[in-house]
């Protein structure tokens, strides 16, 4: 006999029954370490399994009743016994002072009698002072206690906070599982296609490109290849795209040059983001020289890793599209 699904995504369905088969069979770990790329539904999973953890009477395979206690404290952002702990403003770090508040309470028992548990996003946004006072925590766990640690990028952990958690690796679903998801997102055919290779395969992530923005990334790709062919005005085109959000604004380069090689080596490369600008990728690639192309896909890649710290986005930019003109075979 089949049981009831969770209201999940159907993707993170099979991660989810494995957690709440630990939870029955109380082997449920102290602190999970949930990693997966940006948009493959860290949150939602940690937000769907901390709603079973803190319903008083979950369904057999873990789904909420909605009506105790303890699901309308949770719905409306009140429970006592849940904690999120994230950065104040977007783009900054956890401090210290917020982990030792945590800390200070996970020892206290539970107010409602159940689990408590704590959402910590993103995890590597934590600084060496919170992550080492986070350790103590880790290393002495309290029991019926759960902390949900997300992160897109565990290498950027501290290796004694990683050895402390289970990790739970959350990867992109099938294509085929995609596409008819974001189907029912009311985006089909050649526009979900599309939107899923833009987002590396994350179905989240590919949802929530707006058309404006998509639209934006073709004028600034167009730009770019304006740039590389002799064209434009590197001071203007930086100055513009520093207006835009630099964390996008890298992602479209990366794909823009992880096609220009590939166009380089093959016609028709299977794995090509940008499948609808095909042709002037490669009209323009022809004439770029391959090292220093890898040269600037690795300055990119370097710069995705450190948007948080980057002072001046306009200088970053200004640089960057320097490198694009000098690769440029004479």
């Amino acid at each position: 006999m089949s049981v009831p699904s969770v209201a999940i995504h159907p993707w993170l369905e099979p991660i989810f029954r494995r957690l709440w088969q630990a939870r029955q069979e109380a082997r449920l770990p102290h602190a999970l370490l949930l990693t997966g790329p940006a948009g493959v539904g860290k949150e939602v999973l940690a937000r769907s399994f901390t709603a079973s953890l803190l319903c008083a009477t979950p369904g057999p395979a873990g789904e909420p009743c909605g009506g105790c206690r303890g699901c309308q404290l949770y719905a409306a952002g009140t429970h006592p016994d849940f904690r999120l702990i994230q950065p104040e403003e977007a783009g900054k770090q956890i401090r210290i002072d917020q982990i030792r508040e945590y800390t200070e309470q996970a020892g206290l028992a539970s107010l409602l009698g159940g689990f408590k548990v704590a959402l910590l996003q993103p995890a590597e946004a934590m600084n060496n002072a919170a992550a080492n006072s986070l350790l103590k925590t880790l290393e002495e766990p309290v029991p019926s206690t759960l902390l949900l640690l997300l992160c897109a990028r565990p290498g950027a952990l501290p290796a004694t906070i990683r050895s402390r958690c289970q990790r739970v690796e959350i990867r992109p679903p099938e294509v085929a599982q995609a596409l008819a998801w974001l189907a029912g997102q009311g985006a089909a055919g050649k526009d979900a296609e599309l939107r899923l290779r833009l987002a590396n395969g994350a179905p989240l992530r590919a949802a929530g490109f707006d058309e404006e923005q998509l639209a934006e990334r073709a004028r600034m790709l167009d730009e770019l290849l304006g740039l590389c062919g002799g064209k434009g005005d590197v001071l203007a085109i930086a100055e513009r795209w520093s207006r835009l959000e630099l964390a996008l604004v890298l992602h479209w380069m990366c794909g823009w040059l992880v096609g220009l090689l590939r166009l380089q080596v093959t016609a028709q490369p299977p794995a090509l983001i940008n499948i609808d600008r095909r042709e002037p990728l490669a009209a323009v690639g022809r004439g770029l020289e391959r090292r220093r192309l890898f040269g600037l896909l690795d300055r990119v890649l370097q710069a995705r890793r450190d948007t948080a710290g980057a002072l001046n986005a306009q200088m970053l930019l200004e640089s960057l599209l320097l490198d694009a003109v000098e690769c440029k075979i004479l």
